[in-house]
């Protein structure tokens, strides 16, 4: 699709001081469910400065549906088998900065077969991604 992010256009949410500080924010802001967001796993990648937290989304206490877990996976994963393993998104940090992939890239490359417009299409999740950039945004805020 034109204007289709892909693996390489991640999402900048923020730079910091430091590795440390980028660590600590992350961490804090998880540890108090700031936008609705919580932590699932974090994985240390061992001889970098690259961490990956795994993270839960809570629309009730963030963004509304289209930053729910629930909501967004009743409407694109309604085939027997289940694409559970959509979730959780993550959040990377890289040395000072925190990154998270495109939720329209990650929607698209896990539901290749999604319909545009319909019943259980990516129109009822239009505004998720924007929403989930913003709530991951605020996760990687220093000042939040």
């Amino acid at each position: 699709m034109f204007g289709m992010e892909y693996f390489g256009d991640q999402t900048l949410l923020n730079t910091f001081i430091d590795h440390n500080q980028a660590i600590d924010t992350v961490e804090k802001n998880l540890a108090r469910g700031v936008m609705g967001i919580t932590k699932v796993y974090r994985i240390d990648i061992p001889r970098t400065k690259d961490v990956v937290f795994g993270v839960a989304m809570n629309g009730k206490n963030g963004g509304g549906d289209n930053q729910d877990n629930s909501f967004i996976m009743e409407e694109i994963d309604f085939k027997a088998t289940c694409s559970t393993a959509h979730l959780p998104y993550e959040i990377l940090i890289s040395d000072d900065k925190a990154f998270a992939l495109s939720a329209r890239f990650r929607i698209a490359i896990n539901f290749p077969d999604l319909a545009m417009m319909g019943p259980n299409t990516f129109m009822n999740t239009m505004g998720a991604p924007d929403t989930i950039a913003k709530a991951l945004g605020g996760v990687a805020n220093p000042h939040f």
